[in-house]
């Protein structure tokens, strides 16, 4: 019995082994870097993303004319009581105009285990027609070794196009034909916690609608918040003169 104990604690070393190959070339003098942006879905097996959005057209500030990036970088392994250099390259693939990008130094300050690459963004015509995409890859240097295989890279994406949202077509009887400036001010009016109703469905505590995730129906009795907030956006319209891309050659915006 106690050899066949034995075998069956071998089989298990030697399998959780082969698993977790790279645990078995970590070497604890060494400093390993990593991407570390969190992850907001906090059930999700990755506890790091290696993909960033963000939009400008989807800010709460729409006259916003530069946004910064903070991307995490984490060492595993030793700290070092001074301020240390790490090495990353921004990929061939990457699209984007270098004028409008800028760079922080890539410095892991002195004890630190981790630190923050800012990346800052200028708003730029062209990001209404095509996104900016930048793929930045971890490289080893004198003070540094690439480690965690899944978060050696990230990909940042950055535009400002605002595409009609599915559930525009639900609401079109109220919002009229899709117009960029008429979403635009809903964002600001019907933002999350505007609305405290329920889930009508679910009876889920609120807020739960907001201008990201709309009632699937367009009934004023089921929904009331919400068509209170249309009359608001529809004053809107009233009391402002907005036109399409602010072409005053265009008919005035204004809701049904």
């Amino acid at each position: 019995m106690k050899r066949y104990i034995l075998l069956f604690c071998a089989t298990v070393v030697l399998g959780a082994c082969n698993k977790n190959d790279n645990m078995l070339q970590f070497d604890a003098g060494q400093s390993y870097i990593y991407f570390a942006y969190p992850n907001a879905n906090t059930r999700a097996a990755e506890k790091y993303i290696d993909s960033v959005y963000y939009g400008f057209a989807l800010d709460t500030d729409l006259q916003r004319k530069e946004k910064t990036i903070a991307v995490p970088i984490r060492v595993g392994g030793e700290s070092r009581s001074n301020n240390r250099t790490y090495a990353y390259i921004v990929e061939d693939s990457s699209r984007y105009e270098p004028n409008t990008v800028k760079f922080s130094s890539p410095v892991m300050g002195a004890n630190n285990f981790v630190d923050t690459l800012f990346i800052t963004f200028q708003r730029s015509i062209k990001m209404k027609t095509e996104p900016t995409v930048l793929y930045l890859r971890l490289e080893g240097n004198s003070e540094f070794v690439p480690g965690n295989v899944y978060n050696q890279k990230i990909k940042i994406v950055v535009d400002d196009i605002l595409n009609e949202p599915l559930w525009w077509n639900t609401w079109k009887n109220y919002f009229g034909p899709y117009q960029k400036e008429v979403f635009q001010q809903w964002m600001q009016i019907y933002y999350l916690g505007a609305d405290p109703s329920p889930d009508l469905y679910t009876a889920a505590p609120g807020p739960v609608y907001y201008w990201n995730n709309m009632p699937t129906s367009a009934n004023g009795s089921w929904y009331p918040v919400t068509f209170n907030y249309i009359q608001v956006l529809k004053q809107y319209f009233i009391d402002h003169q907005v036109y399409p891309n602010g072409d005053s050659t265009k008919e005035r915006i204004q809701l049904p």
